[in-house]
């Protein structure tokens, strides 16, 4: 699940984000990352391309965040019933929470586990007539039913008759081997399939592919015995994410999180059971949440009234759970962390290929030697590429500089130098503080117009964008931007692209720096990635796959490299038909962005294969990459807590940039680069590979069909 959840409607009040948001601001910065931590990173790390996301977020994270700084691709789907249109739609029951199906798919081995207190769930095969996307929705149900914190975010809340939102989840043994019996069953069944469409084979391929993962999670990865904060995660998103959906009534959902306020005790009891050692990044990433967690507990109470019949119970709740997580706290720093441990955050080569392999999906030809070739190459020639335009504008700027010719017996020094006095000048040309919403609304305009110019992709007639200050709960968390699609099963609902303001009375200092980080130029590229063309183009399309069953099955097991490729490849395409008139100072802010993507991918590799050294990591982003101190830190934190989704931007890009061109080159002189953008984007996020398979099949029928027409 990707990091975040953010929601087409809220039940928040705006004091209540209001609050929230002061409130992070006036905590010092340990407590405040903490806090975010709790209520963010369980959906950044908590599950694969299998876990089920609620509304599509993508977002830009402040720099120190752990999580991704840009992330995509949560999902929504409104109920149990509604998925692949089985059965009613709950009237009035919309799904308004937020699980992010994260990048990479393999980060923790837990996903599907059991609800506390809930009945055995099992998956049976059945008849071999049944079509594939009813099948393949009873094994998702199951699934989901095995993750109640999960499965209320997405609109599920009954499951064969049994609430699950009263319930946290289970790590139990019993629950870990009924979550490894259903995935088995559903293997074994979706194995037997042969001879299917090439539209429902690569979703067979997806389906199975995601089985595989999740069991490689169970019997290798282990999360649950070595990172103690997806706990602390799971316990944080349980009580947090209710407290935003519409779901029946407000007393209701306040009475689910206090159910499940009264499970906190025994699910860190299981905790304590489960972990065996832990590396020192995820025990102290664990305390700093779970500090948060009492936070949220003292935001459920602020929402019940005093003469409310469930105040007693939740000040007797209260009490057990605030107990059971600073217990949890001192024994992980009094006994977790005495204890030794030869497992670290490193994954090692071995267990790396095969998250890398899952992170990728099903049709990738790429491997980790392959891609850190082609990232190294990269680097040098973006670098260069860099230089080279730089160099004129040097010239221009900075006369008495003298290009620094002092420097050129040393090439990489007289580069950095050059490069940086340009990007310095660049990051000048910015907006005033209180404009910054109004600067991204004009950027956002210009672009649309740009597209329907040069005829790059069908724009959603819906024009359902709408361009907002992010809303104040969240913005210690989307510190620039965020974006959230209309849900798949509602594709008529507003899309909302956040834009972070700069608070009044922020000191002068911090507001430059912010500003200058998200020039002017940059923010075209922050506009472009996450809107037009990018993401929001991107989901648009999605949300007119049909059928429906279709829709939400390839929205739910989704592909990172296909949505972040996508990102990066609307971007060039941009650029390459003359974006901001190829100014070489939008270009250069181009190049900047493409050289964080090709480093994300080189310190993933290496860091978690190569035993790459992290201060080699952090000279390698700060004087390679021209990324600032802070920055570096934050990604080499976020690298650390995670392994196989800092790739799927350098690989998603050159999977779409190679498909393009292969398809071009297969089409001739026929090729229509809308045609073949909308195409692409009208399959839905399936891996690339396979999405280049169904199109380049029908290129070919279709070019062996013209030619009969010809003969004839």
């Amino acid at each position: 699940m990707r990091p975040l959840s953010a929601f087409p409607t809220h039940d928040l009040s705006a004091q209540d984000m209001e609050k929230m948001g002061a409130k992070a601001d006036n905590k010092n910065s340990c407590k405040k990352m903490a806090r975010e931590r709790s209520l963010v990173r369980g959906m950044i790390l908590l599950g694969g391309r299998l876990g089920l996301g609620c509304s599509r977020i993508s977002g830009l994270l402040p720099s120190s965040q752990p999580g991704p700084q840009v992330v995509h691709n949560g999902r929504i789907m409104l109920s149990a019933a509604v998925i692949f249109a089985a059965g009613d739609r709950r009237s009035g029951k919309s799904c308004s929470g937020i699980l992010l199906t994260m990048f990479p798919r393999i980060c923790c081995a837990f996903l599907f586990t059991a609800a506390l207190s809930a009945q055995t769930v099992t998956f049976q095969c059945g008849a071999k007539n049944e079509p594939f996307l009813k099948k393949a929705n009873r094994l998702l149900l199951a699934q989901l039913a095995l993750q109640p914190v999960e499965a209320g975010q997405i609109g599920l809340h009954l499951y064969e008759g049994k609430s699950l939102d009263d319930e946290l989840d289970d790590y139990s043994p019993a629950a870990l081997k009924e979550q490894r019996a259903l995935l088995t069953a559903g293997r074994a069944c979706f194995q037997q399939y042969r001879n299917l469409s090439p539209e429902d084979n690569a979703d067979l391929l997806v389906l199975r592919d995601s089985i595989d993962s999740f069991l490689f999670q169970l019997d290798r990865v282990e999360a649950y015995k070595y990172q103690p904060q997806i706990y602390v995660e799971m316990i944080g998103s349980g009580l947090f994410f209710p407290l935003t959906q519409t779901t029946g009534t407000e007393q209701q959902r306040l009475a689910s999180v206090v159910a499940r306020m009264e499970k906190i005790p025994a699910a860190l009891a299981q905790a304590k059971k489960n972990l065996v050692e832990a590396d020192p990044v995820f025990i102290d990433t664990a305390v700093q949440e779970n500090d948060g967690n009492k936070d949220v507990i003292a935001l459920v109470g602020s929402k019940i009234a005093k003469d409310s019949p469930l105040q007693s119970r939740f000040e007797a709740a209260s009490a057990k759970a605030t107990a059971a997580i600073e217990d949890f706290s001192k024994w992980l720093k009094e006994d977790l962390a005495k204890r030794s441990h030869t497992r670290t955050w490193r994954t090692g080569p071995e267990l790396y290929k095969e998250i890398f392999r899952y992170s990728l999906g099903p049709g990738a030809k790429e491997t980790p030697q392959s891609v850190l070739a082609a990232a190294d190459a990269a680097l040098q020639s973006i670098r260069a590429e860099m230089f080279t335009i730089a160099l004129s504008l040097h010239a221009k700027w900075f006369p008495e500089h003298g290009d620094h010719g002092d420097l050129k017996a040393n090439t990489a020094e007289r580069q950095n130098k050059i490069i940086s006095e340009v990007i310095n000048r660049i990051n000048d040309d910015h907006c005033a503080p209180d404009k910054l919403l109004e600067q991204v609304t004009t950027e956002a305009h210009a672009a649309r117009q740009f597209i329907l110019e040069k005829n790059l992709v069908a724009l959603s007639p819906r024009d359902n964008l709408k361009i907002v200050p992010t809303p104040a709960f969240l913005r210690g968390i989307y510190s620039v931007a965020g974006f959230h699609s209309a849900p798949p099963l509602e594709p008529q609902s507003e899309a909302q692209f956040w834009v972070t303001p700069i608070e009044p009375g922020t000191a002068a200092a911090k507001a430059e720096s912010k500003l200058r980080e998200y020039n002017n130029w940059m923010l075209q590229y922050l506009v472009m990635h996450e809107a037009l063309p990018g993401h929001y183009t991107q989901f648009e399309h999605a949300n007119d796959v049909t059928p429906e069953a279709r829709r939400v099955f390839r929205q739910v097991l989704s592909s990172g490299t296909y949505a972040e490729g996508w990102g990066e490849y609307a971007v060039k395409e941009m650029e390459e038909a003359g974006y901001a008139g190829h100014d070489p100072r939008f270009v250069m802010m181009m190049l900047k962005i493409r050289l964080r993507v090709v480093i994300n991918a080189i310190i993933d590799i290496k860091l978690q294969s190569m035993n790459m050294p992290e201060q080699e990591a952090l000279d390698l982003m700060e004087k390679q990459g021209f990324q600032t101190k802070a920055e570096a830190e934050g990604k080499l934190l976020r690298a650390k807590l995670s392994s196989g989704q800092l790739i799927t931007y350098f690989v998603g890009f050159h999977q779409w940039i190679d498909f393009r061109d292969r398809y071009q080159k297969t089409a001739g002189a026929k090729f229509d680069l809308k045609k073949f953008n909308d195409e692409a984007l009208n399959e839905g996020t399936l891996p690339v590979p396979l999405v280049e398979q169904i199109m380049m099949g029908k290129l070919e029928k279709q070019t062996a069909k013209n030619a009969t027409i010809v003969k004839e």
